[in-house]
């Protein structure tokens, strides 16, 4: 994998590589380590919170010209403790391809907490991409109840989520939601509700209303993992509409770790902040 961390504590992860990894650890210990006549290096998985050996830091590789990150089946004294079970469910190393909603782990551990702790500390962010790969605008309201059911079905014990997917898997594990007044900003979404419901429209305000007694909601499904051809991962979900009984409007999100660190990374002045979400979810999350 491209990606490190230097604390099982962090939630942001960094890009590998050569220059970036020695200028984030000043070659230091216990990223730096001796170990008979070789040099070692090591990180912490931005997913599992397990030790990594970084592979190719200083020396060329046959096979690739750039170092990647592999774990480590040891503890490192200093930097992350070995958890085998948190290992064997680490989507890095093993995507899931048959990921259930209602798969969930037995036990609460310190990966999971954090996990928590991210989404309570961004949830404006995640509120952010919610907006921008659905096309509906987060509200007040609605952010609540995503929260409520989220804790209520315990997400943060759901096998497919890790430190990374978390604004995915968050929207994900909701429940079908009403459409009815949401703001949809998506044109593509507008036409096909216009198309596909008899007496809906967009009106002025860019909300959806209609004057039937159709049902129409959205909803998530379908959370997959896969490795690419160059042997990273990669997490979907399909994002469906459903007017009454049949599926109308249905795309599929990628998720972009990069674009959700990139949004963290940012001075808080410079990305789009919405303070009354994070104390939202800090009242459910906390």
């Amino acid at each position: 994998m491209n990606i490190y961390k230097l604390k099982t504590s962090e939630t942001n992860y960094k890009i590998l590589s050569s220059e970036g990894f020695e200028m984030a650890t000043k070659k230091l210990p216990p990223y730096y380590e001796k170990q008979e006549k070789h040099e070692l290096h090591f990180a912490v998985c931005p997913a599992c919170n397990n030790p990594v050996q970084i592979i190719g830091l200083n020396k060329k590789l046959q096979h690739t010209d750039h170092p990647y990150a592999k774990h480590y089946h040891k503890s490192i004294r200093g930097l992350a403790p070995f958890d085998k079970e948190a290992f064997e469910s680490c989507s890095l190393v093993h995507p899931r391809t048959n990921l259930s909603k209602s798969n969930r782990k037995p036990v609460c551990t310190e990966r999971e907490k954090q996990i928590l702790s991210n989404l309570q500390e961004n949830f404006d962010q995640v509120a952010y991409l919610f907006q921008l790969y659905s096309g509906i605008v987060m509200t007040k309201s609605l952010a609540e109840e995503m929260l409520k059911w989220y804790v209520a079905e315990q997400g943060h014990l759901y096998k497919g989520a890790s430190l990374i997917n978390a604004p995915w898997v968050f929207v994900y594990l909701s429940k079908a939601q009403s459409l009815w007044g949401r703001i949809i900003k998506d044109p593509e979404l507008q036409e096909a509700l216009c198309k596909k419901v008899p007496t809906g429209l967009i009106n002025e305000r860019k909300q959806f209303i209609s004057k039937g007694s159709e049902k129409i909601f959205f909803w998530f499904a379908g959370h997959k993992q896969s490795k690419t051809s160059d042997n990273f991962l990669k997490e979907t979900m399909q994002f469906i509409v459903t007017c009454d009984d049949e599926d109308i409007y249905k795309k599929t999100i990628t998720f972009d770790y990069e674009h959700f660190q990139n949004l963290l990374n940012t001075p808080d002045e410079k990305r789009p902040r919405r303070e009354n979400f994070t104390e939202l979810a800090k009242k459910y999350l906390g």
